[in-house]
């Protein structure tokens, strides 16, 4: 096209607004926005609509896919809360964006598929040194917790694209297909592990679980591929060593949780070293490091104590908005303290720091190592299971918003609530069921495949499925390496996360299926399953 005797090369401009979406994936959400206006506007300035109406009409999976929009769409019928409805359906706009843009371009080679996917790499490694600096207190960044570390999205995502990038790599590395110097080898190697150093970092349960899960079926199917009985037998002798090692450590920590301390319940002390009385309440069981919260418990003492060395009250709030005075008992029974003046005495200056800063238990201090998040885990199921509140407890937490769909999914089960009444409907939900969690923690399900049950119904959910599934048959995305690496990650991320209600999640799941399946020259990426001359030639 020609604008002031400027010919524009389309191809070109629409190539470089992927790889410039690739890398604003894990950097920044604006300009995710100003990589998709720049396509959209090149695809409507190259023009050329018959062309791409007739690729629309010979590629009926490219219609079939953008029916998760038309389904979003068709379901505001059944819906109250429009101001939300066309919210929502404002970012499930992006699902017509990729499959329509790239359907109807001109296809990639995997040299240029390869080139994407380096440039995502790089931010993806740029971001996770960013969120690093701000680990390590280099850069100045408020957090909470570990998960704040990601600066750019939630850390979930994150650890998603950090999982797509690690794959991908090491496609990029093993594949005959794709040539590499000496230099990209071990850049691309060192990017590998850095990345999956990284991914421990984050801490991102969801993250780390997707890693393991994909890495076993990704060796698992490539092992029966190999033809040398060695090196077959080492590869499934290894995944089945790295898998027992995986669940010893996990029994291990659950063992290490319930080690708890000898105490003779009937012979307890019940006063202080300075005469106050002591509280006991042996029925709750609470545990931190294998010693009761709830014994030798002077709250007077304690009271007293803490408000002589902090500006926080003990009957106020730390710093992540908790019950300061909760923290504080469970951090000296981390420690193995009396919960009384003398166990006050003994903590440091550093001890005093964390308890503010929301810490409830000294194991939280070391913020690299992995086992911190296995105990917070199996700590927030014990107290669960011993009827605490669940409120500010990831993981239980998830238990009480599941129960709540679960309740709304029986009473629509059909037809659902409609587009826009989800969050009403968990509100109204919550209030029925009189839950324990506060109404700032009155949230949605946290799971899409239950999401998409709850707003859709049977039938809405049936269509859906129809709608991301049939395509894959029949592009045979089962055979298409990098196109099953990415769909494995993203339906897993379904189950503990509801991926497609964000803009980073949708653009993430609309790119990624559209580029693999829709945009590539060649179809069957993973050369193991064909010889070489059964490829498409290319350019």
């Amino acid at each position: 096209m020609r604008i002031f005797n400027i010919t524009f090369n389309h191809f070109k401009l629409y190539y470089f607004g992927l790889i410039l979406t690739a890398i604003c994936l894990p950097l920044s959400r604006f300009a995710i926005s100003v990589s998709m206006i720049f396509l959209i506007s090149n695809w409507i300035l190259e023009w050329d609509f018959k062309r791409k109406l007739d690729e629309i009409k010979a590629n009926k999976s490219i219609l079939i896919f953008t029916g998760i929009f038309l389904i979003h769409f068709l379901w505001l019928i059944n819906t109250s809360n429009f101001k939300y409805a066309f919210h929502d359906l404002g970012n499930k706009a992006i699902l017509l964006l990729f499959p329509i843009i790239i359907g109807t371009s001109q296809k990639l080679s995997i040299q240029q598929i390869k080139k994407i996917l380096i440039w995502f790499s790089l931010a993806v490694v740029a971001s996770a040194i960013i969120s690093t600096l701000i680990l390590v207190e280099v850069i100045d960044y408020p957090i909470q917790s570990i998960r704040n570390i990601s600066a750019f999205m939630s850390h979930i995502r994150l650890s998603l694209l950090i999982n797509i990038s690690i794959f991908s790599l090491g496609y990029i590395l093993f594949s005959k297909r794709i040539k590499n110097t000496r230099f990209e080898f071990i850049t691309y190697f060192i990017f590998i592990v850095w990345l999956i150093i990284f991914l421990f970092l984050l801490k991102s349960f969801t993250g780390i679980s997707i890693f393991f899960i994909t890495l076993f079926l990704v060796l698992g199917f490539v092992s029966f591929k190999i033809k040398d009985i060695i090196l077959k037998l080492f590869l499934q002798v290894s995944l089945i060593t790295i898998f027992l090692l995986i669940a010893s450590f996990l029994t291990h920590s659950v063992s290490k949780f319930y080690s708890k301390e000898i105490v003779d319940f009937k012979n307890l002390e019940n006063y202080t070293q300075s005469g106050n009385l002591y509280e006991h309440s042996i029925e709750e069981g609470q545990l931190e490091n294998g010693n009761y919260v709830w014994i030798y418990v002077c709250q007077k003492e304690l009271e007293n104590e803490w408000n002589k060395l902090s500006s926080i009250s003990y009957k106020g709030e730390d710093q992540k908005g908790q019950k300061t005075k909760y923290v504080l008992i469970r951090y000296l029974t981390s420690k193995g303290y009396r919960k009384d003046s003398a166990g006050i005495s003994k903590l440091s200056s550093y001890d005093i720091r964390n308890i503010e800063s929301g810490m409830a238990n000294y194991i939280y201090e070391n913020k690299y190592a992995i086992y911190p998040k296995i105990y917070e885990v199996i700590w927030q199921i014990d107290v669960y299971r011993k009827g605490f509140n669940p409120a500010g407890n990831s993981i239980t937490q998830r238990v009480e918003f599941i129960k709540t769909a679960l309740y709304i999914i029986k009473d629509n089960f059909w037809f659902g609530v409609g587009t826009g009444d989800v969050q009403d409907s968990f509100d109204r939900q919550y209030e029925l069921n009189s839950s324990q969690l506060p109404k700032r923690n009155w949230l949605r399900a946290h799971n899409q495949y239950i999401t998409f049950l709850l707003t859709f119904g049977f039938i809405g959910f049936i269509l859906l499925f129809f709608s991301m599934f049939y395509p894959v048959f029949k592009h045979k995305g089962f055979y298409n390496y990098l196109f099953m690496i990415f769909f494995i990650i993203a339906l897993l991320s379904f189950i503990n996360e509801d991926t497609l209600e964000t803009q980073i999640g949708i653009t993430f799941f609309s790119y990624f299926y559209s580029l693999f399946l829709f945009g590539s020259k060649i179809n069957l990426l993973d050369i193991s399953l064909k010889n070489e001359e059964d490829y498409v030639q290319e350019s």
